[in-house]
C-alpha cells in the first residue's frame, strides 16, 4: 500500500514550493497552475477552514481577494488550490477587508480573477481569518499593515 501511495502523491505533487506551521505546499503535476497543499500537522484543518471559506465567498465581490479553491480530499488532508506569484512591493494595496487578520507578506499572491483578465492581489493562505465569525457582507476597510516573517 505504501509504494501505491507514494506513486499515486508523485502523480498528483511535483516540487515542494512551500510550507507553513501545519502544511506542506507542492506544485500541482496533473492542473497546471494550482497547487497541492497537504495538511502534515493534527487538530489545525486549515485546508478545510480554507475550502469552507472559499464555498461562502466563490459567487460574492469577496472573492476577489482569496485564491480559489479547486478540490479536496474527504478527510480534508489535501486541499488543491489556485497559484499565486509573488507579489512586487508596489502590488501589495494600501487597505484590505477587516477580516483578513494576517497580513504576512507570504501568504498573498496575484491571480487573475473570473471577472476579467488583471491580476488581484489575493491571500493565498487563509486557514485563520475572521471571515467565517464576522463574515463578508461588510464591506469596511482598514490599512494594512504588512510585515515579513
Amino acid at each position: 500500500m505504501n509504494e501505491a501511495f507514494e506513486e499515486a502523491f508523485n502523480l498528483l505533487c511535483g516540487d515542494k514550493i512551500g510550507y507553513g506551521m501545519s502544511r506542506e505546499v507542492f506544485e500541482c503535476a496533473l492542473l497546471p497552475g494550482y497547487v497541492v497543499k497537504v495538511e502534515t500537522a493534527r487538530e489545525r484543518f486549515q485546508n478545510i477552514m480554507e475550502w469552507e471559506t472559499w464555498r461562502i465567498v466563490q459567487s460574492t465581490p469577496a472573492s476577489r481577494w482569496f485564491a480559489e479553491c479547486k478540490w479536496i480530499s474527504p478527510n480534508g488532508k489535501i486541499l488543491i488550490q489556485e497559484r499565486t506569484r509573488p507579489p512586487a512591493p508596489s502590488e501589495f494595496v494600501e487597505k484590505v477587508p477587516v477580516w483578513f487578520t494576517d497580513l504576512k507578506r507570504t501568504n498573498w499572491g496575484m491571480a487573475r480573477t473570473n471577472k476579467d483578465d488583471r491580476h488581484y492581489l489575493v491571500c493565498h493562505d487563509y486557514g485563520t481569518s475572521l471571515m467565517l465569525q464576522d463574515g463578508t457582507t461588510t464591506r469596511r476597510m482598514k490599512k494594512a499593515v504588512w510585515y515579513d516573517a
